[in-house]
C-alpha cells in the first residue's frame, strides 16, 4: 500500500489542515474593500508592527489594489506622439480583450521611454515606491481593470474615506495603459464609467495600481 501521512490530533502541525482550513500561502483574506498593507497581506484591523497601509482592494480575480491617492500626467512625455513597441492598438469598444495586463503595459511603455530619459503616466506609476515598495511594483491600470475599478467603487471608496485617501469620483478622468494609435490613448470617463481615447499629450488624472 502507499504510504500515507497521518496527521496527529493537533492540526496545528506542519502539513496538517483541517478540511476547509486555508492553506498558509492562501490566508491574505483579501475581499474587496479590503486594506492591503505592505506585507502584502490584508487585515480587518491593523496588526501592529512596521506594516502599512499602501492601497484598497479592487479586483479579487486578478488579486489587484489602487493607490489611495492619484496624481495627474501626460500619456506621452511632451506632447510627442510615441508609438509603443509591444502594444497594439485598443480600441474604446474591444479594450475588455485588449492588452489587459495593466502591468506588462506599463513594462513595455516604460522600457521604451527610458532609454531616451522620458517620463510619462505610466512611468510616473512604475517609479511609485511608498512603505518601501520596490521601483516596478506599481502600474498604470489598463482600460479593463479601470473599469472593473469603476464598477466597483462604492465599496472602495467607504475604505478610502477611513483611509483618509482620495475617492473615486463622479466627475474626471483616469488615463489607462493602453494606446489607441500613434496619436492617442484610452481613458476612463468617471462620469459614466465608459472608455474613451484622447490626444497622449493631455495631462489627465492618473490612479496607480499594485498586484498582491
Amino acid at each position: 500500500t502507499d504510504d500515507v501521512l497521518t496527521c496527529p490530533f493537533d492540526d496545528g502541525k506542519v502539513f496538517c489542515f483541517r478540511k476547509g482550513r486555508p492553506l498558509p500561502e492562501e490566508t491574505t483574506n483579501c475581499k474587496l474593500g479590503s486594506v492591503l498593507y505592505s506585507d502584502m497581506q490584508c487585515y480587518d484591523a491593523h496588526p501592529g508592527g512596521d506594516v502599512t497601509p499602501v492601497g484598497v482592494v479592487f479586483d479579487t480575480n486578478k488579486r489587484l489594489a489602487i493607490a489611495p491617492s492619484k496624481d495627474s500626467a501626460r500619456w506621452s512625455p511632451e506632447y510627442r506622439n510615441i508609438n509603443i513597441d509591444g502594444l497594439d492598438g485598443c480600441t474604446e469598444t474591444n479594450y475588455n480583450f485588449c492588452e489587459i495586463d495593466g502591468k506588462s503595459n506599463t513594462q513595455k511603455i516604460v522600457a521604451q521611454l527610458s532609454s531616451d530619459n522620458l517620463y510619462s503616466a505610466a512611468s510616473d506609476c512604475y517609479n511609485l515606491t511608498t512603505s518601501d515598495m520596490p521601483k516596478g511594483s506599481w502600474f498604470l491600470p489598463s482600460a479593463s481593470e479601470l473599469k472593473t475599478l469603476w464598477n466597483n467603487k462604492d465599496a472602495i471608496n467607504t475604505t478610502l474615506q477611513t483611509l483618509g485617501g482620495e475617492t473615486i469620483g463622479t466627475s474626471g478622468i483616469y488615463w489607462s495603459s493602453n494606446e489607441n494609435t500613434t496619436f492617442e490613448a484610452l481613458y476612463l470617463s468617471l462620469m459614466d464609467g465608459n472608455v474613451y481615447s484622447r490626444d497622449k499629450g493631455n495631462s489627465l488624472s492618473i490612479r496607480c495600481a499594485v498586484a498582491y
